[in-house]
């Protein structure tokens, strides 16, 4: 049995965690979103099962991409929002994929140790 993935509460209630590596991020994924284990930040099909369980299963659902060099931070150009005019960036559409679901729909910010 593996031990839940676990972060601190910032001061704006926001589980911040720190990640060594891809495969602790997708553990997340499957944990926080109740899914199998799967490359879910690297595999775009399996990334997209985020977004269909969230259209599917919330009221409210939302969910917008897009690729631009300009427009994202350096080394990410895909921007990823679950909730209006939030966006969180990645530099491949599955890890922005990733990053915007845990943060919009968990409130759980991701720190993968090779951004830093």
């Amino acid at each position: 049995m593996t031990i839940p993935i676990q972060g601190t509460l910032n001061d704006y209630g926001i589980e911040e965690i720190q990640l060594e590596d891809i495969a602790d991020l997708d553990r997340l994924v499957a944990e926080r979103f109740n899914l199998p284990l799967r490359p879910y930040s690297t595999d775009i099909r399996a990334a997209l099962e985020i977004v269909i369980d969230n259209l599917e299963n919330s009221e409210e659902s939302y969910f917008s991409i897009f690729r631009s060099e300009e427009e994202a931070f350096p080394n990410t150009p895909f921007g990823v929002g679950f909730e209006r005019k939030l966006w969180n960036y990645g530099k491949t559409a599955p890890l922005a994929i990733c990053l915007g679901a845990l943060f919009s729909l968990k409130g759980v910010e991701v720190v993968l140790a090779d951004d830093e």
